[in-house]
């Protein structure tokens, strides 16, 4: 899972990832995805499927978020 875009909304959080799919070593298909964390909640959800994150792309996610969080405060 590779950061694309980490962006704040009225609501919360957006972050873009990239998720590439490989075997052997050879990257056979990659797909974007779009998390949402909202500050009513304060729980990763996959913005296409509305479900959970696992727990395992939550820490993922709050570390990316964490690193640049000042930088997008800023703006």
């Amino acid at each position: 899972m590779k950061l694309i875009n980490v962006s704040r909304n009225n609501e919360g959080y957006i972050v873009k990832a990239l998720l590439s799919y490989r075997l052997l070593g050879l990257q056979l298909f990659s797909r974007v995805k779009v998390y949402e964390l909202k500050e009513s909640h304060n729980a990763w959800y996959e913005a296409s499927s509305k479900k959970k994150v696992s727990k395992r792309k939550r820490l993922k996610l709050n570390k990316w978020l964490k690193d640049h969080q000042k930088f997008i405060e800023k703006i």
